[in-house]
């Protein structure tokens, strides 16, 4: 196996367009904060109901990814597969990019972010929130310090490495939990949240792998074996399968308690109820596992990105139908008893987004575009040819 790192020379026409491309994002998502900024929140469609929206949405699916972006690293460190050691540094950086864009997004959308200092000083421990602050900050500068032992101190990588798993691992139960410990909120409250979102940033992480490695490779002209990429995919498989089965138990246990039919029913018929059938189980289940197990399109590169694509697509729609139908959904004020007034109780809450929250989403993908753009620039991030160990044969094909 080559271990052989080097920058990309970043001198094409096609690489200045993508910086442009990613630029300008960067550029409407902040116009978008500064409109925030001046005339509030009621220029988005937010309201008393709805306060987490669209940019939240893009916000923790950055971060859900930053985390799993960390597989590769991961899985070469910490449980020694050969075959992606040599993508270490690249999931090392690719995390931090996807996090600096998630909390950028996160950040901006709280329309005052100086107040942020306020939670500084007046901390809660017993809020999520707080705990978090502690995640994602200490998940940045553990993959900073897995990054700069790949580069210069490789005693330190197995330790720096393992310290970063289990803290990825932390950091993903604690934003799977800032829903699931909420016991007022009926989609939100589950045990099997927090867990969910653990295997969700496996398969969405490995996905944006996926894409990613295999554009880069395809657009720097360096060589990407086939059977690295089908390592991948196979991962990919029992992380969605993973995904699904969570899903699948969470239904199973809701729908055991009577308590629970009416929520249930709700979210199979409601009005998100689409969203749930094509989105989370459609894009982020079904269609990837479709395209995965077939005879033809299972064993092509091409098929395997597309399986990628709706992946991320999927992690899109399972964040949006969790925030947006867990607000939706009337508060169970007093259980046993039907709650009507003309402060909306007992009633769905509406929620058309505008674009201004799209706008400050797309800019924090444009964050994390930039940085991953000038990283593999600038800094030895990517083998000159990604092969397979010798002697490595594909467990199974689908």
């Amino acid at each position: 196996m080559l271990s052989n790192f080097t920058a990309i020379e970043g001198r094409s026409f096609g690489y200045w367009r993508l910086v442009i491309f990613f630029g300008v994002l960067v550029l409407i998502g902040a116009g978008s904060f500064v409109a925030v900024e001046v005339h509030g929140h009621g220029i988005t469609g937010m309201n008393n109901q709805i306060v987490w929206g669209v940019p939240h949405v893009f916000a923790i699916s950055l971060l859900v990814m930053a985390s799993g972006a960390l597989n590769l690293g991961s899985m070469s460190t910490v449980f020694a597969v050969k075959q992606f050691k040599q993508f270490g540094r690249f999931s090392a950086f690719l995390a931090i990019a996807l996090l600096i864009g998630g909390l950028a997004v996160l950040m901006l959308d709280l329309g005052r972010p100086d107040r942020l200092l306020l939670t500084m000083m007046h901390m809660n421990f017993r809020s999520m929130f707080t705990l978090n602050v502690f995640l994602y900050s200490g998940f940045i500068i553990l993959c900073f310090l897995y990054l700069w032992s790949m580069f210069e101190y490789h005693q330190f990588t197995k330790v720096i490495g393992s310290a970063a798993f289990m803290w990825r691992v932390i950091l993903t139960t604690g934003t799977g939990s800032i829903f699931g410990v909420l016991h007022a909120r009926e989609v939100f409250h589950s045990a099997i949240t927090a867990p969910t979102f653990v295997a969700l940033s496996l398969s969405s992480g490995t996905a944006i792998s996926i894409l990613l490695l295999v554009t880069t490779f395809k657009q720097t002209k360096r060589d990407l074996e086939d059977k690295v990429v089908f390592g991948l995919r196979n991962a990919l498989i029992f992380f969605i399968l993973l995904v699904a089965y969570l899903l699948v138990v969470e239904k199973f246990t809701k729908y055991y308690s009577p308590a629970f039919y009416d929520v249930q029913g709700w979210i199979l018929t409601g009005p998100y109820s689409s969203l749930y059938i094509f989105g989370v189980w459609g894009a982020a289940i079904i269609i990837p596992l479709a395209i995965l197990f077939h005879p033809s399109k299972g064993n092509s590169v091409s098929g395997v990105m597309w399986a990628s694509l709706f992946s991320i697509i999927g992690t899109f729609s399972i964040v949006a139908h969790l925030l947006l139908a867990g607000q939706a959904y009337p508060l169970n004020m007093f259980p046993g008893y039907e709650v009507s007034s003309a402060f909306m109780d007992g009633v769905t809450a509406t929620y058309s987004p505008a674009a201004v929250e799209y706008m400050l989403g797309f800019g924090g993908i444009g964050i994390a575009g930039i940085i991953y753009l000038l990283g593999i620039k600038f800094f030895r991030m990517l083998p000159d040819k990604a092969v397979a160990p010798e002697g490595y044969e594909l467990p199974w094909n689908p």
